[in-house]
């Protein structure tokens, strides 16, 4: 109940009565509840909605090309950000996380080792999750966010998942306020646990095996490559596993 008051009182901060929020949130409150099974068949239901959704690849920059006035903005931003995204969870009735910004050093890196330098394209400084319990659920998130924020692009990777079959939707919105751009992630739980979970695991094993022959000044072995194939194949095996108990709830469209 404390929970439900303080996001509440949050609403009520932005303008946005508890009273108009309820509805969303009763419809959907007692998915977490129910059997794994009638999780599936409700997930099923919204997977045309969710396929639907457009994927947007296209550039996206941030309005300031200095680090260091960039990085001075990006813990205003997070606060503006997890408004948003608190909002958006107790409207579509799912589940919000704010991590930290990301660090100097690694923003650093980012921008140094995959942007070549270029600042602008470091869009994930303030970031945040949502996760839903359903296919429903995400369907639900995203489409609350497009009514609540401003989006700018849609990586919808659960039509295009990752090498390793991971899905998620990526979103970056711009900020009303500070006017920068900021990433928010949609996860389904049962995906978002196999990356916090098993999935992590094999990622911090293949970054030791990489680190050791990188500080070791050598090329991987024999071995190691080896090792590295096994554990990626492991990692798609679980992603892939996982999202087949959704598809086969409705294999005359997902077959």
């Amino acid at each position: 109940m404390g929970k439900f008051l303080k996001t509440a009182l949050m609403l009520l901060m932005v303008g946005q009565s508890p009273v108009q929020a309820a509805s969303p949130l009763s419809l959907t409150a007692a998915s977490g509840d129910l059997p794994k099974l009638e999780r599936q068949n409700r997930a099923a239901k919204g997977l045309p909605e969710l396929m639907a959704i457009s994927h947007d690849s296209s550039q996206v920059q941030q309005p300031i090309s200095d680090f260091e006035n960039l990085y001075a903005q990006a813990e205003q931003a997070q606060q503006e950000l997890a408004m948003l995204t608190h909002k958006v969870a107790f409207l579509s009735g799912t589940e919000a996380s704010v991590p930290n910004i990301k660090s100097r050093e690694r923003a650093k890196a980012k921008v140094a080792s995959k942007f070549n330098g270029d600042v602008t394209a470091l869009t994930d400084l303030a970031r945040t999750t949502i996760i839903a319990n359903d296919v429903e659920g995400v369907v639900r998130a995203y489409q609350t966010l497009q009514q609540q924020g401003q989006i700018q692009q849609v990586k919808n990777r659960f039509q295009n998942p990752k090498a390793n079959g991971y899905r998620d939707l990526n979103v970056l919105v711009t900020l009303p306020e500070t006017q920068l751009v900021a990433e928010v992630q949609i996860h389904l739980s049962d995906i978002a646990a196999i990356k916090s979970g098993p999935e992590h695991k094999i990622y911090t094993d293949i970054q030791q095996i990489e680190r050791l022959a990188e500080q070791q000044q050598r090329q991987l072995s024999e071995f190691e490559t080896a090792r590295i194939a096994k554990l990626k194949q492991q990692s798609t095996q679980l992603y892939q596993q996982q999202w087949a108990q959704i598809e086969l709830a409705q294999p005359q469209q997902f077959g």
